[in-house]
């Protein structure tokens, strides 16, 4: 996704863009000049960009195609963009409207990026902006017809929230969420336009065309828990101006990069992504960066100079994810994967884009935060494996690796059905752990990772329920939680175990294959699965794990000694897994303190095991 030219890194590819601006499509759908796809297909490995036709059904320039032209303030706390958005109508009739979403606006206290100067290209058209929810209503004076195109442009201004790096850390963070999680008052800001210590993240900063549902554009979310954003096949290309110095990672591929002088001085980028279904920026003078080859694929990891250890880490997990996952589901379609340190708060422990991966600092040494004290020695305790720091990171690595196919590779409606790419990725990060330490470690994880989110939402009192459902159905983040991160992956694990390793596996590739670049049918994996003699059977496990509330008998009753021993060792009051449980309680207000804990005994015990 980015190459970094300076470096020494590649050679520059293409020199200057050679797109069709000409003067504009008219609603009325004029036969003229368009934009050219094939430039912007840089970043698509060589069979993929051969058969990019076929997975455009009206073509690879009706692919919705996002211009953005960045300035990001040195101080990295502004930008201004300019934005050129191209629409094609196959939307099967004819369009009074089109309407754009900034997403950042949805989240948080109050808008943070500013839309003026909407303007139609070669139409007359008319715009209203819905700042809180981040909806842009455009008005051509003439309907666009099916087939009709549509170009608008933008003038967009933000604001960077500052981070205070204590914030970012392990535990700062645990409380944070813990907090969240205790007034179900989740936001879905996750830091994703944000700077922190020198690091700008810029994520869903961008105008782009809205998701359609029952024939009318959705123009806001009930909901702001989970992904937000349209997930339709797009187009990019950006040209990104930052302070001197700077090194960016980017989606997509990196065509040009070099310093240009001036008043001022600016260190500028050209990338191009198509066939993405999101485009992200992470920009800083702080990251460094590691790489290998992974069957023709490049994968990087970038860190802070302090995570130098962890960053080689995180590669070894990246590019182990990428070959296992290559050879369970398909191929990865592009020619770079980047997994990049970024300052993300609000409990989220990554953040997919379309070949670029976010990773929360929380994860790294640099983001041990102060006053981690003895639960930071309990956190990299071996135990009955390896510490929590590190499992917790190589599992959120392969989890966010795995969303490369889901929903990127496959689309899905992260907001009607988000099960289908949540629970598909955390079984895809048992997986990963099966294949590359064993069966034993495996099930480990998948009780410390997976069915603990179950686990701790019945441990808070709330009830079992339908996995499959609107984001907006979930009326706590825990039971959000608990249900699709926690007990829907297991709907995959039965079902593999009824219809074999193989069976299932091939089931999975075909799966990737007839939805390559579209949008899949909530449940169209378990009508291939259900074939045959096991038909009966994969229907049964579907309706139990994702429609019925059968998660106690399944997964068993929640045991925070048993949870709290597969993370830190030990078990009964005498061990670490015991003492944790007690001191959970009461930090939790779970319940009162148990009347044989003695606070200066449990103290000793705790530096004991430092």
């Amino acid at each position: 996704m980015r190459q970094f030219v300076s470096l020494g890194v590649f050679p520059v590819l293409v020199g200057v863009l050679p797109f069709l601006h000409g003067c504009g499509a008219p609603a009325q759908g004029q036969d003229v000049a368009w934009y050219d796809p094939a430039p912007l297909l840089a970043n698509l490995r060589a069979d993929d960009r051969r058969n990019v036709s076929s997975y455009t059904p009206h073509g690879p320039n009706a692919v919705p195609y996002y211009d953005l032209d960045l300035s990001l303030a040195h101080n990295q706390t502004r930008f201004e963009m300019d934005e050129e958005v191209w629409f094609t109508n196959t939307t099967g009739g004819e369009l009074e409207d089109l309407v754009l979403r900034v997403f950042a606006n949805s989240v948080g206290d109050s808008p943070r990026i500013r839309v003026s100067d909407v303007r139609c290209v070669a139409a007359t058209c008319t715009s209203e902006i819905d700042a809180r929810h981040g909806a842009i209503t455009v008005r051509p004076e003439t309907a666009i017809p099916e087939g009709g195109r549509l170009r608008v442009r933008l003038r967009l201004n933000g604001a960077l929230t500052h981070i205070d790096p204590q914030r970012t850390g392990m535990m700062a963070q645990a409380m944070e969420s813990q907090a969240q999680l205790s007034s179900g008052n989740l936001h879905g800001d996750y830091g994703l336009l944000a700077e922190s210590n020198g690091v700008a993240s810029l994520g869903n900063f961008y105008a782009m065309v809205a998701a359609r549902r029952g024939g009318r554009w959705v123009k806001r979310d009930e909901s702001t828990m989970g992904d937000l954003g349209s997930g339709d096949i797009s187009h990019f290309r950006a040209r990104i101006r930052c302070a001197p110095g700077s090194r960016v990672a980017v989606s997509g591929h990196v065509l040009r990069e070099e310093t240009v002088l001036g008043q001022p001085t600016q260190h500028e980028v050209r990338a191009v992504a198509g066939m993405v279904r999101n485009f992200a920026i992470v920009v800083s003078d702080r990251l460094e960066f590691v790489q290998r080859e992974v069957n023709g694929v490049t994968v990087r990891s970038w860190f802070e100079p302090a995570d130098r250890s962890e960053g080689a880490t995180v590669l070894a997990s990246a590019a182990e994810a990428l070959r296992i996952f290559e050879r369970r589901f398909g191929p990865y379609p592009y020619t770079d994967l980047d997994v990049v340190e970024a300052p993300l708060v609000g409990g989220a422990g990554g953040v997919e884009f379309s070949g670029l991966v976010t990773i929360a600092k929380m994860f790294y040494p640099s983001g041990d935060g102060a006053g981690l004290g003895i639960i930071g020695a309990l956190m990299n305790r071996q135990g009955s494996g390896p510490g929590m720091r590190e499992s917790m990171l190589e599992f959120v690595v392969a989890h966010e690796v795995a969303h490369q196919w889901w929903h990127g590779v496959v689309g899905s409606d992260a907001r009607l059905h988000p099960f289908v790419d949540e629970s598909l990725a955390q079984f895809s990060s048992v997986r990963y752990m099966r294949d590359r330490h064993g069966a034993e470690r495996a099930e480990l994880e998948s009780r410390r990772q997976v069915a603990s989110n179950y686990h701790m939402m019945r441990n808070q009192g709330l009830e079992d329920g339908a996995v499959d459902r609107p984001v907006a159905s979930f009326q706590h983040p825990m039971a959000y939680a608990g249900l699709v991160y926690g007990k829907g992956a297991f709907a995959y694990r039965e079902t593999e175990r009824v219809v074999g390793e193989a069976a299932f596996y091939r089931a999975l590739r075909r799966y990737v294959r007839e939805n390559r670049f579209g949008v899949a049918e909530p449940r169209s994996l378990f009508s291939l699965l259900a074939r045959g003699r096991h038909r009966r059977a994969v229907r049964r496990i579907e309706r139990r794990w994702l429609d019925g509330t059968h998660g106690d008998e399944d997964l068993g009753a929640a045991d925070m000694g048993r949870m709290m021993a597969d993370w830190f060792g030990g078990g009964g009051e005498g061990g670490a897994g015991g003492m944790l449980d007690q001191v959970m309680q009461l930090l939790g207000g779970t319940g009162n303190a148990p009347p044989n804990l003695d606070a200066d005994a449990l103290q000793d015990a705790l530096r004991s095991l430092q």
